[in-house]
């Protein structure tokens, strides 16, 4: 759907960045697919497997040999299922072809997108929300699902107009980049507000992408990480942050235009999605360690998305999982070449005895509390707007949970939570 070409229409938005290279020569005629290639990853999806941290899974990559997909478990390549956050990736496709059609400009305010009893801080444009660079929250303050187990079910635009009206950045936009859901939301809010029927027209026709959408049929039944079925969620005022559902086939027909691989009648608008506007972020797009591989995940109660694009390989790489576990960001990186294997944390049985002893309520900053109770075997981890999470013993103090990266170390009067943006100390209340 496209061949990689220097962007002309959209070459404002690069901010001096260069355009990404040409994608390398086929390689020498072999079998395909590759052997060692499907040797690669079956070992990395085999001990996930094996230790029940999916129940099913498909890995697909495309490169200039063409498309090929591996699928385990429960799904196949045309398998539906929930993207989270990687929806981000086709709303910044949405910024970039409203940008090239004349309908808005990058530093455009937002707040003349919003109604005009909406008072908005004017300094924030629509360039500072998707490269969440808006100073907004991850989520807004008065989001309070009454169904944990579909969070976002009930969050209405109303809600969502109540809470930007209130907000005023803490530093000035721009100057830091934190991921905002909210900031993602708001952007797919002013781009289209029919978000699924503008999407559709501009962007999923054109690619050829039918299984792509919100509506979608034969959505995979998706499961927690204890590979417990779990419902979907609806993202009513967030659906352009995390509401739509796709196939492996699907997205490989993204990753494919975007690779140069299929003709396309949205060049332009692809190449400008992935032109980095920060040293952190492109279009709907994240930049990885090496400063060129663009990626984004997505996560929802039962399932978990992985895309990534690295031009200089000329090489795309979708997985996606009917579980909602975090091992899969790992399998993706293994079939991009960025890591030689899955290393899964170890899980150790705990007595009650020493379980109990961690049961109680720890107080956060701010007046919140987590609660850690027992059920039956083990530990589950009760959170503010979070489904309760199971807990795996690593070691006597040392826990983890499967749906994301959080661990945990319990002290005598504390829980500590250890994530990759640093340590967190939650003192004891009562046991």
């Amino acid at each position: 759907m496209h061949h990689v070409v220097a962007l002309v229409l959209l070459g404002a938005l690069a901010s001096g960045c260069p355009a990404a290279p040409p994608p390398p020569p086929p390689p020498e005629a072999g079998a395909f697919p590759p052997p060692e290639e499907r040797a690669r990853i079956d070992a990395a999806v085999a001990p996930v497997l094996e230790g029940a941290w999916v129940s099913g899974l498909v890995v697909g990559l495309a490169d200039s040999r063409g498309p090929r997909v591996y699928a385990y478990g429960t799904l196949d390549g045309d398998s539906v299922v929930e993207l989270g956050s990687a929806t981000e990736v086709f709303t910044g496709l949405l910024l970039a072809d409203a940008v090239e059609r004349g309908l808005v400009a990058l530093d455009d305010p937002v707040c003349r997108f919003l109604p005009p009893e909406v008072a908005f801080p004017e300094e924030v444009t629509l360039r500072h929300l998707v490269t969440h660079t808006a100073g907004l929250p991850r989520r807004p303050d008065n989001f309070a699902p009454t169904d944990l187990t579909n969070p976002y079910v009930d969050y209405t635009v109303e809600k969502l107009h109540e809470y930007l009206g209130r907000f005023r950045p803490e530093t000035p936009p721009g100057e830091t980049f934190a991921v905002s859901n909210l900031g993602i939301a708001l952007l797919a809010q002013v781009l289209a507000p029919d978000y699924e029927a503008t999407l559709r027209e501009r962007i999923l026709e054109p690619l050829g992408m039918p299984h792509t959408g919100i509506a979608v049929e034969g959505l995979a039944q998706g499961h927690d990480g204890d590979l417990v079925e779990v419902g979907a969620w609806d993202f009513g005022a967030f659906a352009g942050a995390g509401g739509l559902r796709s196939s492996t086939n699907d997205l490989l027909a993204l990753l494919g235009a975007n690779l140069g691989y299929l003709a396309s009648p949205l060049d332009p608008v692809l190449a400008a999605t992935r032109m980095p506007q920060t040293e952190r972020a492109a279009f709907g797009w994240q930049l990885m360690e090496d400063g060129s591989t663009l990626w984004r995940t997505g996560q929802t109660g039962g399932c978990r998305s992985f895309l990534a694009l690295d031009p200089v390989a000329g090489l795309g790489v979708v997985v996606l999982s009917d579980t909602s576990s975090d091992v899969v960001d790992q399998i993706g990186r293994v079939a991009l070449g960025q890591q030689e294997a899955v290393e899964l944390r170890p899980t150790v049985e705990l007595s009650t005895y020493l379980l109990d002893l961690w049961v109680g309520r720890y107080r956060l900053e701010r007046g919140l509390y987590l609660e850690v109770e027992r059920e039956e075997d083990h530990l589950v981890l009760i959170s503010p707007d979070e489904p309760p999470a199971r807990l795996y013993a690593a070691s006597p103090i040392d826990f983890y949970v499967r749906v994301s990266d959080l661990q945990l170390t319990f002290k005598d009067d504390a829980l500590v939570l250890h994530r990759p943006d640093g340590d967190q100390t939650a003192r004891r209340a009562r046991r």
